[in-house]
């Protein structure tokens, strides 16, 4: 529009001029005769090239589409209003606005007239369309359209950009027609011309300036455009600038890949259509009529709703078609990937993908410096001629370069090597560059997307058509004979399981050969592998394998790895295999170590030998070692901190996740070691019965296809009488119990056990972020650095023990510094909250894992709890529903039947059953009572209580959750309340600690430890005796202040009740805990808790629910409706149990163990401070009772005297105790 307006320049300024027949073409026809609104060339004289289309691009050819009543009546008019109204020429607002009224003054019959002449033309166009869509000018004609609407999407993108970008420069011929414009446009409208004649009058003045005048111009236009460059150049350099460049290159990928697939796939088979489109084209004049009028949306959702009512025979019938055509497409798109076509749109594709990745990612990358001649160049081109050709440009350039002096050469070349050295920073910078992370990120997924892509296409060529891989070994030869000369009938494949057992059964076979007869195999193995390499080097010198080489090397696919080893490319190519997950991208390389770092910097610059760089640095000096070990140690820093991050991001945290489930699916692989002689579960009776009859019927029809003859089987299953059924299932059930018989057996055994273990041992929990790493000693740093040198432990300690004493002293020095360093860092990093949460975590492991060990070790004989009155009802009753209702098909039915007749069952007609599970129940309490007197429960119930700190199971028969919560609440393992961290530590209780720890590094074990004590004698120790007191007097005092804060107060009040605990825990275990001792009876259940146990079952049935909620809830309503007669049932057998209990308790309260039990736990109670002052409240004693208080005191706070213990009894029997725990007369031992 912008070139229509300015019209054509001249003088080579602007591009060629354009006729006034161009421009009226451009316009639209005012005769309205139906001519097209734009041609795709205009005419041309006699041998002149017919000038470029421009506007969008019209087909010539196609059927022309018929006008609306609007296109008609403005189209008649716009001629007409040219005439009379010479101004709307140019104004085209006001042309659009002239129209308007003239269709809006049209009669509305008229209007309905030209409706319905354009709706009958259309009828007769829309075939002639779709007919036109099918030629290839229409595929040719719709490729330009497209190029046209890429580009103009490119045009909008720019003008989108260009507002923020600098404004081109205008030539001196724009310049003079932005001058003269207006003045023009005047004379112009005033001659009545129209927007050609503008440009055209501008054209002819330009022509007809003297080129002085022109050359202003020109200078005018250069002046502008230095501006413009300097301020794009600062444009370039701007966020917005990388943005449209951005979108530019991606708006150009998609473009390009789009034509790619138009182009390229134009013969690639078109997806079939579903069942709902073959019903759209079926019925596309019923669905026409029934949507006339509606919108897109309102007609989908008709369309839809018309679909739902078609039957479902249609919709088979429909289905299968698809089917049909959808079989067919997947045959030609095989074949289709076979040719040329589709290779090339591949490699095409990931070209585009590889410059759009380039263009994205590399835009900001250094730029490579400029050579020795191309710097001279820069410096010397204003010196030559502009131009090409012999003495100008480059030629000049070169010639001048040939005689330049040595120095200036030489400072190029320096000059060089400098911005060589500064591109070589600026790259490694740029590689650390998030852009160019994405960049090899991307490239490589596009690459591998090639790689996969090629890799099926290759499959589908080459490698289907490879010759097999022989047996891998001697055995395999062997095996495969076995199997040949067993083969089962024709049609019939042994099964999996069948498989291995047939294997292990050949092993043995094998391991009984003689020498000769595994020789033989072998020699049969060779001859096999030789003749399968002679078929290979066939297949190599034939035409498809030179094939195969070319595309190979095409798409760089490994050939060796494709046809050497066909299963593992197969594997591949399927996806499947398994193994560590491939590292990231981004993830660290472990640095190398002293050792290494030096090596790298000695062979570099030296050359030396592998051998002569380990003598050397043996023979190198700690100090002289040390800078290598410093740089290893800031690399391994390094390291550790780039790991820390890793593991932060996504990526680290996706791999690791990964590799945790490797790991836990390796472990379980390696535990199945133990489950060879496993037994294996037999299928059910269906599965037996279809996988017999699939046999037969693949025997009989071996045309028969897999999922033909399995629907054929289910339906003769479904086709047996009871009597045929019941019969299978009662043989299988026969195989499933002696199944569970052997695993049950098998389970004892210590393979299972080894498994168990394996597999339910799990990883324990990491160690927090920033918890101290310990050092290695001496020796270990000796091993770390002579790593790699492929030295044993042994040889390396001998190396160790001949080195220098003052190298050996050193290191050893160095060690302990180190580790007074980590004994320093782990103090602090102990008293962190993330280490009280590891410890935590850590105990909790331990404790789980313990646990579930000792479950599947000692709870594998436990009694099974016995089945449900409705479990027992369906069991036996299954047989008798199945001959009064034959209509069922299958177990699910079956098993829905069953529970309805248990619903309609009456509470009486249950009672049988009811008994039943009462009985089993009792048999199983009884069971479970003689179970829990086992050796193997009691050692379960150990574990459980040293890790958990309580019995999970009840500790006997008869103890449960009664009321007597206080006595149920002793915890056996219960830890002691946690030291505080201000709690001064206690100092070794001999001097012969402080010198053990001292000399910890020199490997003393307590035997020659003290030895060594001994030897120093008197004056040696004292040195650790005197250092001792100290620490104990320092101890003391720091003590008594810590009993003074309210942490050393809440600290000592915790330790005290934990040690009252303990010791009750010790007394109860004493006489309570042996096998003789009485058994507390059990408090029996309230009348409510005997309904529930008798009525929990029903109702769980009723239900149809086991949930706890659902049923406590029915249970509580019908307790609460039943009748006061109806409870009292309930509260007599309460109350029968309730007077048991109270004479099983007066039994068991006068047993002299029970008594003897009471009465040391009264006295553990008794408070100290009490005793203390009732003595001092006490008249004055006679001699002998102060000497028991003196001895009293002797003993400390807690102890007591002769008298004052006699008066605490006599204390005790004034106060009276039901259960005489804490009478010690005469009398009550009476």
């Amino acid at each position: 529009a912008i070139w229509a307006f300015i019209g054509p320049a001249g003088a080579a300024a602007v591009r060629p001029a354009v006729s006034s027949t161009m421009a009226e073409a451009m316009a639209v026809d005012a005769g309205g005769d139906g001519a097209p609104l734009a041609v795709e060339g205009a005419a041309a004289a006699p041998g002149e090239e017919p000038k470029k289309a421009r506007g969008k691009p019209k087909d010539p050819n196609a059927p022309p589409k018929p006008k609306n009543a609007f296109q008609r009546v403005t189209g008649e008019a716009r001629g007409r209003l040219k005439t009379e109204r010479p101004e709307l020429a140019t104004d085209l607002k006001a042309m659009a606005m002239a129209m308007k009224e003239v269709w809006e003054a049209v009669p509305q019959e008229e209007k309905d007239r030209l409706t319905a002449e354009y709706e009958k033309e259309m009828e007769i166009w829309r075939p002639k369309w779709a007919a036109y869509k099918q030629t290839p000018g229409y595929k040719e004609f719709f490729e330009r359209k497209q190029d046209w609407v890429d580009g103009r999407m490119k045009k909008k993108l720019i003008k989108k950009h260009s507002k923020d970008a600098p404004k081109r420069p205008k030539s001196g011929y724009m310049i003079f027609a932005g001058e003269i414009r207006e003045r023009v446009a005047e004379e112009v409208a005033k001659a009545g011309g129209g927007m050609g004649d503008i440009g055209k009058k501008i054209s002819e003045e330009w022509a007809a300036l003297t080129e002085a005048k022109k050359a202003e111009y020109g200078e005018q236009s250069a002046r502008m455009k230095e501006v413009y460059d300097v301020e794009f150049a600062k444009y370039r350099g701007t966020d917005k600038y990388k943005e449209f460049m951005d979108e530019k290159t991606k708006l150009e990928s998609t473009q390009q890949q789009k034509k790619l697939a138009r182009t390229k796939l134009a013969d690639a088979p078109k997806k079939p259509p579903s069942s709902f489109a073959l019903y759209r084209l079926d019925s596309a004049q019923m669905i026409a009529e029934a949507t006339k009028g509606m919108s897109r949306g309102d007609a989908a959702k008709k369309i839809a709703a018309l679909w739902a009512e078609v039957s479902e025979e249609q919709k088979a019938e429909l289905q299968k078609r698809a089917d049909e055509k959808k079989a067919i497409y997947e045959k030609k798109m095989v074949e289709f990937r076979r040719d040329r076509n589709y290779s090339m749109y591949l490699k095409e594709r990931a070209k585009v993908k590889l410059r759009e990745n380039k263009f994205l990612n590399l835009r900001d990358a250094p730029k490579k410096p400029k050579s020795v001649f191309a710097l001279f160049a820069e410096r010397h081109k204003k010196e030559v001629k502009p131009g090409k050709g012999a003495g100008k440009g480059t030629s000049a350039l070169k010639d001048k370069f040939s005689q330049a002096t040595e120095d200036e050469k030489k400072e190029l070349e320096r000059r060089k090597r400098e911005l060589e050295d500064k591109y070589h920073e600026e790259v490694k910078s740029f590689k650390e560059s998030e852009r160019y992370k994405a960049y090899e990120k991307n490239d490589k997924a596009v690459k591998k997307e090639l790689a996969n892509a090629a890799m099926k296409v290759m499959t589908i060529k080459f490698l289907n058509a490879a010759p097999p891989q022989p047996p891998k070994s001697p055995f395999a030869v062997f095996v495969h004979e076995k199997r040949k000369a067993s083969a089962p009938p024709e049609g019939e494949r042994p099964a999996k399981a069948s498989k291995r057992e047939e294997v292990v059964g050949f092993t043995k076979e094998w391991e009984k050969l003689d020498k000769p007869s595994k020789a033989a195999y072998e020699t049969a193995f060779k001859e096999k592998m030789e003749a399968w390499q002679a078929e290979v080097k066939a297949f190599m010198a034939q035409d498809i394998w030179k094939e195969y080489l070319a595309e190979a090397k095409e798409f760089k696919v490994p050939v060796k790895n494709l046809l050497a080893q066909k299963s593992q490319a197969l594997k591949q190519f399927s996806g499947s295999g398994s193994g560590m997950p491939q590292r990231p991208e981004g993830m660290p390389t472990r640095p190398p170590d002293a050792f290494k770092v030096f090596c790298t910097e000695q062979g570099s610059e030296q050359g030396a030998t592998n051998d002569a760089l380990l003598k050397r640095w043996q023979e190198m000096s700690l100090e002289d070692k040390a800078k290598y070990f410093t740089e290893a140690g800031k690399l391994t820093e390094q390291y550790e901190k780039e790991m820390e991050e890793f593991k932060k991001t996504e990526d680290g945290k996706n791999y690791y996740k990964d590799v945790n489930r490797v790991l836990r699916v390796r472990k379980i692989k390696t535990a199945r070691k133990h489950l060879k002689d496993m037994p294996k579960a037999p299928p059910s009776a269906l599965a037996a019965f279809v996988n017999r009859t699939v046999a037969e019927l693949k025997k009989s029809q071996p045309d028969l296809k897999g999922f033909e003859a399995k629907r054929q089987a289910e339906d003769r299953w479904k086709a047996l009488d009871t009597e045929q059924r019941v019969a299978l299932e009662e043989e299988a059930r026969a195989k499933y119990e002696a199944y569970q018989a052997k695993l049950e057996e098998f389970k004892k055994s210590t393979e299972y056990a080894k498994f168990t273990k394996a597999k339910l041992s799990s990883a324990p929990p990491t160690k927090p972020t920033g918890a101290p790493t310990k050092p290695l000693n001496a020796f270990q740093a000796y091993c770390k650095e002579m790593k790699g040198m492929g030295k044993s432990k042994e040889t390396l300690q001998q190396d160790f023990d001949q080195l220098p004493e003052e190298d050996k002293a050193a290191r050893t020095q160095k060690a302990k510094e180190l580790e007074t360093k980590y004994a320093e860092e782990v103090a602090t990093f102990h008293k962190s909250p993330a280490w009280k949460a590891y410890k935590k975590q850590q105990l909790l492991h331990q404790k789980r894992t313990n646990i579930t060990l000792a479950k599947s070790k000692f709870l594998a004989d436990a009694p099974k709890k016995p089945p449900a009155a409705y479990r027992i009802f369906a069991n036996e009753q299954r047989a008798d529903i199945m001959k009064q209702h034959p209509q069922l098909k299958g177990a699910i039915e079956l098993s829905t039947k069953t529970s309805e007749i248990w619903k309609e069952m009456s509470q009486e007609d249950k009672k049988p059953w009811l008994e039943k599970e009462r009985a089993a129940h009792q048999e199983y309490l009884k069971a479970r009572e003689a179970y829990e007197a086992t050796d193997g429960y009691k050692a379960y119930l150990k574990v459980v209580s040293r890790y958990s700190g309580r019995p999970k199971a009840k500790a006997s028969p008869g103890k449960g959750k009664g009321k007597g919560k206080g006595k149920g609440k002793a915890k056996a393992g219960a830890k002691p309340p946690e030291e505080p961290e201000g709690m001064p530590k206690r100092p070794p209780i001999a001097a012969v600690g402080l010198f053990m720890k001292e000399n910890k590094g020199k490997g003393y074990n307590l035997k020659t430890g003290n030895e060594a004590w001994v030897q120093l004698g008197a004056e040696g120790q004292k040195k650790y005796v005197d250092e001792l007191k100290q620490m104990q007097k320092d101890y003391e005092a720091k003590f008594k202040e810590f009993q003074k804060t309210v942490e050393g107060k809440k600290y000592l009040r915790l330790k005290a009740a934990f040690d009252k605990k303990s010791k009750e825990n010790k007394v109860r275990e004493k006489f309570l805990g042996g096998e003789s001792a009485p058994k507390e009876p059990k408090r029996p259940p309230g009348p409510y808790f005997i309904f529930v146990g008798e009525r929990r079952e029903a109702i769980a049935k009723e239900l149809g629910s086991n949930k706890m909620g659902d049923v406590a809830k029915k249970l509580t309503e019908v307790w609460s409706s039943l009748s006061a007669e109806d409870k009292k049932a309930f509260e007599d057998k309460a109350a029968a149990l309730k007077a048991d209990y109270d004479k099983a308790m007066e039994v068991y309260k006068s047993s002299d163990v029970v008594k003897k039990f009471n009465k040391a736990v009264e006295a553990i109670k008794k408070k100290p401070k009490a005793k203390a002052k009732s003595a001092k409240t006490a008249p004055k004693p006679a001699a002998g009772v102060g000497a028991g208080r003196g001895r009293g005191r002797g003993r400390g706070a807690g102890g007591r005297g002769a008298a004052a213990a006699a008066n605490a009894d006599t204390d005790s029997d004034a106060m009276g105790s039901d259960s005489s725990s804490s009478s010690s007369s005469d009398e009550d031992s009476d």
